[in-house]
């Protein structure tokens, strides 16, 4: 996923370990509407990052992330 589409969020809270992201400074993993887990965890659940691409090339494993129904 690109950038771009966690910019509309503006700020959120990572759905994995509940880090603020922020779309001006985070390359965050978007997982719905207005979710998305932190770099960080993305990376650590085997997401692969192309920075010359600004892009995912491969995303994270998600098994386990509560949705935000789950966390309300």
């Amino acid at each position: 996923m690109h950038r771009s589409e966690i910019e509309d969020m503006q700020v959120t809270m990572c759905a994995s370990c509940g880090e603020e992201i922020s779309a001006a400074r985070d390359r965050a993993y978007v997982i719905g509407e207005d979710e998305a887990i932190c770099f960080s965890c993305a990376i650590d659940r085997g997401g692969e990052y192309d920075e010359l691409e600004d892009r995912w090339t491969e995303g994270p494993d998600l098994a386990g992330v509560p949705s935000s129904a789950e966390r309300a």
